[in-house]
């Protein structure tokens, strides 16, 4: 049977402890790992650093994301995440909130709805702008005004986030990109996601990419229909991704108590059963998530791995 890498997204914080997880702290910790390495934590660059590409191009988020969806892109065009938040009285963003179905029609871009908070935008043949762009990730933006976090290079794009901002809401466009090819991974490989980027990450790395039913990307998903996944594709598959993003949307939910209980229920659900049938099973997260605040941090991430010879 393959490997499986269990990756849980926005894994650890200041409160996190391997001993409130029976499963997770009855496994070998082999050390931390530094998955940042000096750039932004975001799950794109921290998980393709995880498999081994160290020079992540600047511009691939939206691209990655656009290809986990399945939404076809031209090679001149500009991608980028519209990430959706509320607004209080003051104008400042509060909160990540549900993306509308639709947006007016008459701007310059195709607009498609990711479910939650996530949207693409996309700008036909204005790809030679995502190098002049400067846009805010959302990660950190709740308690900023709104109006200060207009993107900057691009006036088409400058004039959808001004139509798409309201008294009550905005949409945050981020992580522009275009096109671009990534070395294939050196193994046959397979990922188990529910979340776009790392969909788009196994398709832009040549790996096969399952559709789990019920796999959300948040703390609804599926547990018990991923880990049968995973058991299946490591019997087909030498190396196969396994990606759990609930910790990470509980953390930009600013929610603890959500965040320590999906924890254990992944500690129950996947890592126990998974511990115990498989020879090789690692675990480990992208990036920190921090409850409190909401952010990501560029904290080192422990790695367990259920081999003890």
């Amino acid at each position: 049977m393959g490997v499986v890498l269990c990756i849980l997204d926005g894994f650890t914080d200041p409160e996190f402890d391997p001993a409130d997880y029976p499963a997770l702290s009855g496994l070998r910790r082999l050390g931390d790992v530094d998955t940042a390495l000096g750039e932004k934590p975001e799950s794109l660059n921290c998980i393709l650093h995880l498999l081994g590409i160290r020079n992540v191009p600047a511009l691939l988020r939206g691209y990655a994301e656009a290809l986990g969806e399945g939404i076809p892109v031209g090679e001149n065009d500009l991608i980028l995440r519209g990430s959706w938040f509320s607004r209080d009285e003051t104008g400042r963003c509060v909160a990540p909130m549900a993306a509308p179905a639709e947006i007016p029609s008459g701007l310059p871009c195709r607009y498609v709805s990711l479910g939650g908070y996530k949207s693409l935008l996309i700008f036909p043949d204005l790809g030679a702008s995502a190098k002049e762009l400067t846009t805010y990730p959302p990660y950190a933006l709740a308690g900023k005004l709104a109006e200060d976090l207009c993107p900057r290079g691009c006036p088409e794009v400058e004039a959808v986030f001004r139509a798409l901002c309201s008294p009550r809401c905005c949409c945050i466009p981020w992580g522009q990109s275009r096109p671009i090819a990534l070395p294939p991974f050196p193994e046959r490989g397979c990922v188990i996601s529910g979340t776009s980027v790392v969909r788009g990450i196994g398709k832009l790395l040549g790996m096969d990419v399952w559709t789990v039913p019920g796999a959300t990307g948040d703390t609804d998903t599926d547990l018990n229909a991923k880990r049968f996944a995973a058991l299946d594709a490591a019997e087909k598959y030498p190396f196969v991704l396994l990606h759990i993003n609930g910790t990470d949307e509980a953390s930009h939910r600013k929610d603890a108590m959500e965040k320590r209980a999906f924890l254990s229920r992944v500690d129950a659900e996947i890592i126990r059963p998974l511990a115990a049938k498989l020879p090789y099973f690692v675990v480990t997260g992208d990036h920190a998530a921090d409850p409190r605040t909401g952010n990501h941090a560029g904290t080192p991430q422990p790695v367990f791995i259920n081999r003890f010879t």
